[in-house]
């Protein structure tokens, strides 16, 4: 027998016969009970290291920041649960944090997929779980801020789903005698999956911060919940509540339609009000003269678990390359949103129109404006952006004129033509 398959069997042993009674600080103490190295994992294994002790180490060699994943095949989805321990070295953020994916129906954890994942930190210090559904996430429920003012969170997560399709989530910080129950919700929309997985969000000094350990998968499902109970999903207290009618809160307020080869195109909107505007995504409608919608783009951060902030009088920009804005107009990245699929806007003018839902309809419309080389006030319009005269009116043709900035407009900042 060749030693690795030694060592297996001795690891495997110690797991099947050990007193499960122990007290939990001597249960998560004992490192030869974390089986999680010998998961089949798969991925991006090069930004990770895989120990047999330790778990499983965020550990990119290239330590320029962005996203890594690993994946290890699973089809459970009900009357399974999922329980697994994470440690951080530092405070989690919209720029750094994690998901741990329950359910996945792909194996690349960094595009398009349905599933269901558990967000550690984000927004908000605490753990919450999301149904994705394509490039849409949807919460289900949000805990408490167990991470909160801590540099160097170590906690457990432990999530079941019933064969009723009731999720409960649970949390433990390791300071903690036992599991606190952050909630339940029942959610049934997505029905299989073939693996599940790591996904952290990171920049380049946070690029070996995180670590797994203890992930165990099986189907000791403890709550199961009656089929007539029916809890109601949370509203994320960071969503701004909108009215019944939403136009004025947000406006249009720069269109570059028909850039040079060096620059691309961009939709600037301003939010008008005495208050932040946050929402998980807007809408960007294509219309026809007669108001008719042919086109309809999401717009909301790659890192869909992240909320889109319009600050009051603040500016916020989309385009499909941050960089090439960034560069051409020589403004920072902080109000740019880079959208993978945003719309080709026609060289001869066009109409838009911003929503708060994804389908048309009455009261969700922001704002509407057209775009055309006759609202330029100068001859020479490649390369020059239509912005407002006054942002914080209407996008009436009038309103509008040409960038005076010399680079040809000014994404997510103020207009050349306001001092």
């Amino acid at each position: 027998m060749k030693r690795s398959e030694v060592s297996f069997f001795l690891i495997a042993s110690l797991f099947i016969f050990c007193d499960c009674s122990l007290p939990i600080d001597e249960e998560d103490s004992s490192e030869e009970t974390d089986l999680t190295s010998q998961l089949a994992w798969s991925g991006e294994t090069d930004k990770f290291v895989i120990n047999p002790k330790k778990g499983v180490h965020l550990d990119d060699p290239q330590a320029s920041g962005g996203t890594a994943y690993l994946t290890f095949p699973s089809t459970a989805l009900l009357d399974t649960s999922w329980e697994f321990g994470v440690q951080l070295s530092f405070n989690p953020s919209a720029n750094n944090h994690a998901r741990f994916y329950l359910a996945s129906s792909s194996t690349t954890l960094s595009g398009d997929l349905d599933g269901y994942y558990v967000q550690i930190g984000g927004t908000k210090d605490n753990l919450a779980l999301y149904r994705q559904q394509g490039d849409r996430a949807t919460l289900l429920l949000s805990g408490r801020e167990l991470m909160k003012k801590n540099n160097s969170p170590k906690f457990y997560a432990k999530v079941e789903c019933d064969c009723n399709g009731y999720w409960t989530l649970w949390s433990r910080l390791e300071s903690e005698a036992g599991y606190v129950k952050e909630g339940q919700v029942k959610d049934c929309k997505i029905d299989s999956s073939i693996c599940c997985g790591l996904f952290c969000v990171y920049t380049q000094s946070r690029s070996n911060g995180f670590t797994f350990h203890h992930i165990t998968q099986g189907h000791n499902v403890e709550t199961v919940t009656d089929p007539g109970e029916n809890p109601e999903p949370p509203t994320d207290p960071n969503i701004s509540e909108l009215p019944d009618d939403v136009r004025g809160l947000l406006l249009f307020n720069e269109v570059m339609y028909y850039p040079e080869s060096s620059g691309a195109e961009y939709v600037e909107i301003f939010n008008p009000t005495e208050k932040d505007i946050i929402l998980p995504a807007i809408y960007l409608y294509k219309m026809y003269e007669n108001g008719e919608v042919y086109n309809t783009t999401v717009l909301q951060p790659e890192d869909t678990a992240r909320l889109l902030s319009i600050p009051s009088k603040g500016y916020l920009c989309f385009t499909k390359s941050v960089a090439l804005i960034s560069k051409k107009h020589k403004v920072a990245e902080k109000n740019l949103i880079e959208i993978a699929k945003f719309p080709s806007l026609n060289n001869s003018g066009g109409y838009l129109a911003l929503s708060s839902s994804q389908e048309p309809g009455k009261g969700h419309t922001f704002d509407t404006c057209c775009f055309r080389d006759e609202m330029h006030s100068q001859s020479e319009t490649i390369g020059i952006s239509l912005e407002k005269k006054s942002p914080e009116k209407t996008s009436v043709i009038a309103n509008w004129h040409s960038s005076q900035n010399p680079t040809g407009g000014t994404p997510g900042i103020i207009n050349s033509g306001i001092k």
